[in-house]
Parts: structure tokens; C-alpha cells; sequence
């Protein structure tokens, strides 16, 4: 299976956003995933093939498929992708992974940094009736991105802000003891660097989160 690069956006110094649609001579052009899931892009490179796993930023039923990619200049996959044109090919696998919503919560908070905002994203305009909180870190403004992705109401936090920032201040980790005593019986989504997401499971388990509501993807 193949992906047909559309276009590409910079959305920080560090981070871009890649359309694709299915190549229309990919046999089988149909591409069904769930909201979470991720896929491997390939790309060879002197008859040696390099793979990259990036997660959907996008509803399963969006007519264009969207990644969200750390810039790396010397990148087998971002780097190659950043000085493609419109009309590049690229081998993709077939969706996987298990971090995906449980249809059974009733409550749901999601919690990201960086480009771990991009499963979320798939979330969030999966449009699921079940209600949910959002809270997102970058450490500077200007890596913030995507803000007007995110509901109203979104809880966002910079590590590293400059005076003008009038929003939440600090590391994402500092919030959710007040996210736990507002919603006891939520569904934890949890996506970003391993000491993030290995912080905020261990601050819910100690406060008795029940593991099966504790979901998480490490990038």
C-alpha cells in the first residue's frame, strides 16, 4: 500500500503536519483505521529500508490522512517527506495498535505533549458523544500548534512561557491531582515522552485509578 503526499505545513521550528491520500493504484485503496491507531511509513534509502511509526491526527473518516511529524533535516522519514513535493509516494503498512477509545467510559480526560497531540487530535474529531477534558504542554509559545483543534475549554500548559502567556504555567503533571478530584470515574488517555506518561500513570494509580482506565502511548 501506498500514500500520495498532498501537501505539508509547518506548524512550529520543530513540528509539521503531512496530508496523504491513498494512491489510487495501491491495490485495494480503501484504508480503514480507528481513531489512535498508528502506521509504519517506509522509505528506502540506498537499498536499505527505513520505517517510522506515526500516529493518525485525524478522524477515520477524513478525507485526507494526516500525520504529525517532529522535523529532523537528516530524517529517513521527516527529513525526506519535508523536501518532497505534492504528488510523492511513500509505503505505508496497515494500521495498528491498541491504544483506541473503549465505547463502554463515560467520562474521559486526554492528556498530551509535543506531537503526542496527534492521537488525541484522531480522537477528538472522531466526534464521540462521551464528554471529555484535554490537557496539553509544549514548553515554549511558539511550539504551541493546533490550538484551534482543541475544544474551548482545553486545559493548555507551557513549561517555559514569556510574560505575555495568560494561560496554565507548568508541566502537565502539576494538574491532574484537580483533574482527578473533578472526574473520579474518568477513562485516562495518555500520550507523550516516556517520563510524562510513566509520571501521570503513577500519580493516578496512587490515587486509585483503576489500571484498566489507564491507556497510554509512548513516543
Amino acid at each position: 500500500m501506498q500514500l500520495k503526499l498532498l501537501s505539508h505545513h509547518i506548524l512550529t521550528p520543530d513540528v509539521r503536519s503531512y496530508s496523504f491520500v491513498v494512491d489510487s493504484d495501491s491495490p485495494g485503496a480503501a484504508f480503514p483505521f480507528e481513531a489512535g491507531q498508528f502506521v509504519m511509513l517506509k522509505q528506502l534509502e540506498a537499498e536499505k529500508k527505513y520505517a517510522r511509526a506515526f500516529s493518525f491526527a485525524c478522524a477515520p473518516t477524513a478525507h485526507e490522512i494526516t500525520f504529525l511529524m517532529k522535523h529532523n533535516p537528516d530524517g529517513h522519514i521527516s527529513g525526506y517527506l519535508a523536501q518532497s513535493e505534492p504528488g510523492t509516494k511513500i509505503d505505508v503498512s496497515k494500521p495498528m495498535g491498541r491504544f483506541i477509545l473503549n465505547p463502554a467510559d463515560t467520562d474521559r480526560v486526554y492528556i498530551a505533549t509535543g506531537t503526542g497531540i496527534a492521537p488525541i487530535i484522531s480522537f477528538i474529531e472522531s466526534n464521540s458523544s462521551v464528554p471529555a477534558t484535554i490537557l496539553f504542554g509544549v514548553r515554549t509559545n511558539s511550539d504551541l500548534f493546533w490550538q484551534e483543534k482543541l475544544p474551548a475549554n482545553s486545559l493548555i500548559t507551557l513549561t517555559q512561557p514569556t510574560e505575555e502567556w495568560s494561560g496554565c504555567v507548568g508541566r502537565v503533571t502539576a494538574y491532574v491531582p484537580d483533574l482527578l478530584s473533578k472526574h473520579p470515574n474518568a477513562a485516562w488517555y495518555i500520550c507523550g515522552n516516556p517520563e510524562m506518561v510513566m509520571e501521570v500513570r503513577a500519580q493516578l494509580l496512587s490515587a486509585g485509578a483503576a489500571p484498566l482506565n489507564i491507556h497510554f502511548e509512548i513516543y
